[in-house]
């Protein structure tokens, strides 16, 4: 509960700062807030130019991988594939020289993750919107999709997608690169976190193995919802590294909890678990799947 109440308040600090700048609600998940942030080019090529405009000719071609450092975020919008956003200010090497320019935010990446000479570069790619109709009338579901992507010296070695919803949630996103927790084949785990900035908001972890073989496989996600000493809704993973885990089982547990009338010493409603929940999934390293155990 504690760890929950920690990652809400620390989203929330970060999705603060980064709405100091001009808004733009489509690009609110990279998070660039600071003086100067490093940063890895997402698109498979991204022309600098000398001003924020198309109009003007490159004047550099940057390539997937190639690492940037953001000084500025310009109120000069561009819009594509469905998503609007500023010009950046940058500064990159080209020819071992340090240079200037701007590129559109969409080309560049969430964050920086990298093991060894692997990169590992995610970034919203694109608006993925559905529409449902419940008694003929449309209701759009704003939805982005999200694109990881493992590069090596240069070179595209894996890539994979996944669909995120673009609602509160969507005002924070990082991640983090874990150890093969203990299953076969596995190098690494990367974990891509979308959060909210206020109690109720869920915040969504969506998990992938990179297995020895340069693939990525998407795991289960998990969600958790802290609402103000009032409900939490936690949801945790055993990974076979870990206390209690078993070779190549990951165990998915589930725990609800409201408030009750009764109020404790520290001035707190006491709290009661509503609800459970457990599955297991089986990896196999073999194969590259996981697949939930008895099905």
């Amino acid at each position: 509960m504690k760890k929950l109440l920690l990652a809400v308040l620390l989203f929330a600090t970060k999705s603060l700062f980064a709405q100091e700048g001009p808004d733009f609600s489509d690009m609110r998940s990279w998070c660039l807030y600071g003086d100067s942030l490093s940063r890895y080019i997402f698109a498979d090529t991204a022309f600098v130019r000398v001003s924020p405009d198309t109009k003007q000719a490159p004047k550099d071609t940057l390539l997937l991988g190639d690492n940037i450092k953001v000084l500025e975020i310009t109120e000069k919008p561009l819009t594509i594939r469905g998503l609007k956003g500023p010009w950046l200010k940058i500064e990159y090497t080209k020819n071992g020289e340090v240079r200037n320019g701007y590129v559109w935010q969409g080309l560049i990446s969430c964050a920086q993750l990298r093991r060894g000479d692997t990169k590992f570069i995610y970034a919203i790619e694109r608006r993925a919107d559905s529409v449902s109709f419940e008694n003929k009338t449309a209701d759009t579901i704003r939805r982005f999709l999200v694109r990881l992507k493992a590069v090596q010296n240069g070179n595209l070695v894996a890539k994979i997608g996944f669909i995120a919803y673009d609602d509160e949630s969507a005002n924070y996103c990082g991640a983090k690169i874990m150890s093969g927790m203990g299953l076969t084949n596995v190098q690494n785990m990367i974990v891509i976190t979308f959060s909210g900035e206020a109690c109720g908001i869920p915040t969504s972890d969506y998990y992938f193995a990179w297995t020895k073989d340069s693939m990525f496989v998407r795991f289960p996600d998990k969600t958790n919802i802290g609402d103000a000493d009032a409900f939490y809704h936690s949801e945790e993973f055993i990974f076979p590294n870990e206390k209690k885990g078993q070779p190549d089982l990951v165990v998915w547990e589930m725990n609800e909890e409201e408030a009750t009338d009764e109020v404790e010493k520290n001035g707190l409603y006491k709290m009661k678990t509503t609800d459970k929940g457990r599955k297991v999934y089986q990896w196999d390293g073999e194969n590259k799947k996981i697949t939930l155990k008895g099905k």
